[in-house]
């Protein structure tokens, strides 16, 4: 793609604004600098479409504005070229990209678009494709001013954190700029082609009436300085909160304009968060107790990417653990589900390959991913018996000559299971394990010793699976009571160990579901942290007012210090409305 330049020119008298506001430009109302952040976001979405009609130099693409376009935006022209066969059994593998050229888009509908064509290395006709790089863009802040870092800062921090960019360092920039005191296009090619960068961010701050900040942006190609779009913002961040951010709903678009997507349309039970692609951005895993579902984030809302089929045949699924990790050390992480299916437990592995999710391995028993202070995260293992459930001892999972293969067996205390514990460095000469017990109170291990037990509870929902009933020699049986038949076993819902701050001591992170109805389920939730002082686990933080259960939670550490935790909330129903399920985003800073 072309080198594209975001410049925010900085409007501080009255005539200026107004000759600028006859364009029209609509000024926006920001509360916070995600909102600008995703304002930028806007013009860079990972899409492709077929071109569909070509008229000369005017192009009709099956991409509109329900794909996040926008007016303006330069696309890739590029059709698939020879046959790439695989070296030893000869099958076709892929093919070669062919660059037919870029086209800019004019004019837009719900479902199409026109382009002109920008550049032409070859005859574009219809079948040919269209996108925007799905690539991590390169991207840097060129300050206008020297006030208000802390803004760009958290500016550049947003923006890393979408997934959809690449910040050049700081220091970078401000080495750059040192010796150079024009500001003018020519600064934006030169650094452009010093980093070898994508889009440049020109960015200053000017103080606004009522506290508020105005900030206008033009935004062009570098390379021919062509204006793409002109923003005019008044940024109002004096509501903002010192240590938790605003409460979002997850499936809202991080962008001005509200999605369709409110809520999950299934009842989500288990939640997990993986670069599946490989590409920089984050997708998000859903069960709903017997299917997957896939989500992706873009600036236009939320969209299922992907729903995994039924299985032939049916039968009684009941989903136990879900994980995702690159344990393959492939670059994109792999998606392990554990399941009770018609009364055993098996396990399967699904990695995104070729443009499609597949089913790439079966394992008997259960499986979890867990991080383990100095390997990272690994791949445990236990055996599935009908009469005990768990059986044996846990054991690691390796990759090996294209398989999971078992390794050693993994020392955990007498009634630690395989679910509900983890081991964390908190600066004791090795790891702590830290374990839910059946009473979702915190206990505390130095190898097999138990040296700590909070007094409160910590109630996680984990999971309950039914276990099937055996005659006594452990084969599956009708001929029992009902009683038996109705035995059911709690998996320990999902507690994390991370290092929070950066001091190199992880901090135990759990949700903790409080309150109940007249129906008798949770309708409030927190999260805590719990960190290890030499002698027992006190709270660091917590997020609380929850407004629902929280069946499972992830965390996206921040580069720059900080983290992002995410709940899937559920919300009780009434009477005659069913509750609902959504993903809510905390900022902890």
């Amino acid at each position: 793609m072309k080198k594209i330049v975001i410049v925010f020119l900085l409007v501080v008298s009255t005539a200026v604004f107004a000759k600028a506001a006859e364009k029209p430009l609509g000024v926006e109302e920001y509360t916070s600098i995600d909102q600008l952040a995703a304002e930028i976001a806007s013009y860079f979405p990972k899409v492709q479409g077929e071109v569909t009609a070509v008229k000369g130099d005017r192009l009709t693409i099956a991409l509109g504005t329900k794909d996040g376009l926008l007016p303006g935006v330069e696309l890739t022209l590029w059709r698939a070229g020879k046959e790439i066969l695989h070296p030893v059994t000869g099958a076709v593998i892929g093919h070669s990209e062919d660059k037919v050229g870029t086209a800019e888009v004019v004019s837009l509908s719900e479902t199409s678009s026109t382009a002109i064509v920008r550049d032409r290395l070859l005859e574009p006709k219809p079948g040919d494709k269209a996108r925007i790089t799905p690539k991590k863009i390169s991207l840097a802040i060129l300050p206008v001013r020297a006030d208000r870092p802390e803004i760009l800062k958290t500016l550049a921090d947003r923006l890393n954190d979408l997934g959809r960019f690449t910040l050049l360092d700081d220091e970078k920039v401000a080495a750059f700029l040192r010796d150079r005191k024009h500001r003018d296009n020519s600064l934006v090619r030169e650094m452009s082609k010093a980093f070898n960068l994508d889009v440049i961010a020109a960015v200053g701050i000017y103080p606004a009436e009522g506290g508020k900040l105005l900030v206008t942006a033009r935004l062009f190609y570098a390379d021919e300085a062509r204006p793409l779009d002109t923003i005019v913002a008044m940024l109002d961040l004096q509501s903002k909160k010192n240590t938790f951010a605003d409460v979002k709903p997850f499936f809202a678009p991080m962008a001005v304009e509200k999605s369709s997507i409110t809520e999950l349309p299934f009842d989500a039970q288990l939640f997990a968060i993986g670069d599946l692609h490989g590409d920089g951005s984050l997708e998000y895993v859903f069960s709903d107790g017997a299917r997957l579902h896939v989500y992706q984030r873009s600036v236009s809302g939320w969209h299922e990417e992907w729903a995994q089929p039924a299985i032939s045949g049916g039968g009684d699924i009941q989903h136990i653990n879900l994980d995702v990790a690159d344990i393959n050390g492939n670059g994109r992480p792999e998606i392990f589900v554990t399941e009770m299916r018609n009364g055993k437990v098996v396990s399967y592995v699904v990695e995104y390959r070729e443009g499609v999710y597949q089913r790439i391995a079966d394992v008997p028993g259960f499986l979890r991913v867990m991080n383990y202070p100095g390997m990272g995260k690994i791949l445990i293992g236990q055996d599935y018996d009908p009469r005990s459930f768990f059986s044996g001892p846990p054991r690691q999972y390796l990759w090996t000559d294209g398989k999971y293969l078992l390794g050693s067996d993994l020392s955990l205390p007498d009634g630690v299971g395989l679910y509900g514990f983890v081991f964390a460095n908190v600066g004791e000469a090795s790891p702590l394990l830290m374990a839910l017990d059946d009473k979702d109170h915190v206990v505390v291990y130095s190898k097999d010793t138990r040296i700590w037990r909070s007094e409160e509870a910590y109630p996680t929902i984990g999971i309950k699976v039914s276990k099937p009933a055996t005659d006594a020699a452990g084969v599956i049986s009708e001929s029992v009571s009902e009683a038996e038949k109705s035995q059911k076993v709690r998996v320990a819902g999902r507690i994390l160990a991370l290092d929070m701050n950066g001091d190199g001591k992880d901090e135990i992170v759990l949700a903790k579901n409080i309150g109940d109805s007249f129906l008798g389920a949770y309708t409030k939730a927190e999260v805590v942290s719990l960190g290890w002082t030499g002698m027992r686990l006190e709270e660091r933080w917590t997020v609380k007012d929850i407004p629902g259960a929280v069946p499972d939670f992830q965390i996206i550490r921040r580069k720059s210090g900080g983290a992002d935790i995410l709940a899937l909330v559920k919300s009780p129903g009434g009477l005659f409305s069913r509750d609902t399920y959504r993903v809510m985003t905390y900022l902890a800073k």
